[in-house]
């Protein structure tokens, strides 16, 4: 690719928003808020020091006394991706390259203070685009998006309590259950009501609306059909307990999500712990999940569960910094009494790429995935990662799902459990604080199951992208 090309005019932006102001002689520069996956999360309250444009918009007083202002952002980002025997299939037609571009301008305005009673308007406008999808679907509603409001919410709030309505990012704890999915071009927002409190390190959450519908043609809007409400406490902090080990954190939720399609009604319960320990030259990490799912589906009653149990060791004073990761996720199915319960877990707004393989093949009904990664990091700013998994089916009475809990094999009477194996390696590039580089792959055998159902060519997947936040 020559130089003027999209990706190279992003890296020259990039870089050049990215460059700092010198500080002072003698002043130590003031850090700014790092940015975060939803724009309107970064406290840009206090002007930053320099005196570059990229670093004056995120600051703009709209009174003398600065007690109104407003923050502009920008955040785009270029994929290509290559993948070959798409859903295990060999025929020409099922493997295809193409690009995806999203670019998504914000302004963020305040009048008051945040640790007083304050008025917020958050918007948030995306353009996403895919270019040459020829794979079965075309481009689909998550790959490409007409421009459109990705978040435009008002926030009342008052120090330690805010309330929120209108359309919003809304991520629960690590996504598993409800998300932004940000991997999708069109990523995910929902319209509703959310309420915010702390208390010292305590936070409660809650939401009540519905996701919004993305109509690649037509203005996007609230799904009429489903609607979405969830309860959430946590609290981060570290806590010591045994042997040296310290809780990092806790988090328990109740989600209720109800989907007039196919009468689907999911109260979901769970909880999430994670911890960590610093030795002398390992640094170790663990985090546990789990949650039950009664309700309905259809005709039938619904008795599902899944479970996350994850370790990580960190050599930090070794060269390249090498770590170790272990971890089995597992999602319940469903079992002979099938006519009457179903016992499939099925996460209902879940960031799916994050979880059970990057090549986006298996979703977490009826699974049983164990995984082993290595990790390296040869410069702070620059990191690899290389990630076997191995997938198998819990109850051989149930099918495979894909990762919008849609079937993508049927049990059909076949006894094997071994649904297949994955392999993934991803590096990234930090070039500066706003400009990422990324690339990877993945490759994807079939498991007995898979070879007994049909098609059963390996998928070869991979990407490159570059992403500029500002």
């Amino acid at each position: 690719m020559r130089p003027g090309t999209p990706i190279f005019a992003l890296l020259a932006l990039g870089a050049s928003l990215g460059a700092q102001t010198p500080a002072p002689r003698g002043a130590a520069p003031a850090a700014d808020p790092a940015p975060a996956q939803s724009r309107f999360d970064e406290p840009w309250d206090v002007a930053p020091e320099g005196s570059s444009l990229a670093r004056r918009l995120k600051h703009v007083p709209l009174l003398r006394d600065d007690r109104a202002w407003v923050t502009l952002g920008l955040s785009a980002r270029l994929r290509a991706s290559d993948t070959r025997g798409f859903l295990f299939s060999s025929a020409p037609a099922m493997s295809d390259g193409f690009v995806e571009w999203r670019m998504s301008p914000s302004a963020d305005a305040w009048l008051g203070r945040r640790d007083a009673l304050h008025l917020r308007v958050f918007a948030e406008w995306r353009d996403a685009q895919a270019l040459g999808r020829a794979l079965p679907g075309g481009a689909r509603p998550s790959d490409a998006d007409r421009t459109d409001w990705q978040n435009l919410f008002a926030e009342l709030g008052h120090g330690r309590y805010g309330l929120r309505f209108g359309r919003q990012d809304v991520a629960l704890g690590r996504e598993r259950l409800v998300g932004l999915s940000d991997w999708a071009n069109a990523r995910r927002s929902f319209e509703g009501v959310r309420a915010l409190a702390s208390r010292g390190r305590v936070q409660i959450s809650a939401f009540d609306g519905r996701v919004v519908e993305v109509r690649i043609r037509d203005a996007n809007r609230a799904d009429a059909t489903s609607h979405l409400r969830f309860v959430s406490a946590s609290r981060l902090g570290a806590s010591p307990i045994a042997a040296k080990w310290r809780l990092a954190g806790w988090q328990a939720y109740l989600i209720d999500d109800e989907s007039q399609s196919g009468a689907v009604e999911r109260l979901t319960t769970g909880a999430r712990l994670w911890g960590d320990r610093r030795g002398e030259s390992i640094e170790w990490g663990g985090e546990v999940e789990a949650a039950s799912q009664t309700g309905s589906t259809g005709a039938r009653s619904l008795r599902a569960w899944f479970a996350v149990a994850e370790g990580s060791a960190t050599w930090y004073r070794r060269r390249w910094t090498p770590s170790l990761s272990v971890g089995v996720d597992v999602g319940s199915g469903t079992g002979p009494d099938s006519a009457t319960q179903s016992g499939t877990f099925a996460p209902p707004y879940a960031t799916a790429h994050a979880f059970n393989g990057i090549a986006d093949v298996f979703g977490r009904g009826n699974l049983l995935e164990q995984r082993l990664g290595f990790g390296a990091r040869p410069r702070p700013a620059l990191q690899f990662s290389l990630v076997a998994r191995h997938f198998s089916r819990v109850r051989t009475e149930d099918g495979v799902y894909s990762k919008a809990n849609a079937v993508l094999r049927p049990a059909s009477g076949i006894s094997a459990r071994a649904v297949g194996d994955e392999v993934d390696f991803t590096g990234r590039w930090n070039v500066n604080p706003r400009l990422r580089v990324e690339g990877g792959g993945a490759l994807v055998d079939a498991g007995e199951f898979i070879r007994a159902t049909g098609n059963a060519a390996p998928i070869r997947w991979m990407f490159l992208s570059t992403s500029l936040v500002f």
